[in-house]
């Protein structure tokens, strides 16, 4: 299983004073760098489950999924001294799981060009209204739109899952992402417009029937 996987690199923590579930992330962090590594584990178990699921829509594999979220969590315990306690600790840590899935897709020569991000019309404004009915102009089943997400690339995707799926708010997209505010509003709006072409086109061809 995934959790006994990852929560098995922090069991050498040894023992410590027990720690309260229900601190809030800066103080758990804060805690962590005082000395009671315990509080790194509340942290993994808090999110485990997303990286997991944010790096499997990307890679659309268990194993390496799993891993990645193995290797994100370590290199989030070793740059913990980096973190501001003022920030908040969800996007920073999303972000480390971005890097380090488009770093291993890149080691792996399987990732999307760049230029695909810029591929729309930049000028695009977004709209306001934002409901998946409404992004793809039709009623469509999850299924359907898992199909046609798999034809985005991995950083139009990633995205995507995390406004749509996880209701991330811009400004922590923009964090994770390391994307400007305008660029991830402007992102979205050109990746609802992909979609739409993607799934009028394939339903019409009976490929999403």
């Amino acid at each position: 299983m995934l959790s006994a996987g990852v929560e098995t690199l922090f069991k050498p923590f040894g023992n410590k004073p027990a720690i309260n579930d229900s601190l809030e992330d800066a103080s758990l962090v804060k805690v962590c760098l005082a000395g009671n590594n315990l509080a790194f584990e509340v942290l993994l178990r808090r999110y485990q489950k997303l990286v997991y699921n944010v790096l499997f829509q990307m890679v659309h594999s268990h194993e390496l999924a799993a891993d990645l979220t193995q290797d994100t969590f370590l290199k989030a315990y070793r740059a913990l001294n980096t973190f501001r306690v003022e920030a908040k600790f969800k996007p920073w840590l999303l972000r480390i799981a971005t890097n380090t899935c488009l770093n291993a897709i890149r080691d792996r020569k399987e990732y999307d060009s760049l230029d695909e991000i810029l591929d729309a019309n930049p000028l695009a404004e977004p709209s306001d209204s934002e409901s998946v009915e409404d992004i793809v102009d039709m009623r469509i089943t999850q299924q359907r739109l898992e199909v046609a997400l798999k034809l985005l690339s991995v950083r139009h995707r990633q995205i995507f899952i995390l406004r749509y799926q996880y209701d991330l708010p811009y400004e922590e997209i923009a964090e994770s992402t390391g994307e400007s505010l305008s660029s991830i509003k402007s992102l979205l709006f050109r990746i609802r417009e992909k979609l739409k072409k993607i799934l009028a086109d394939n339903v019409e061809s009976g490929i999403l029937s």
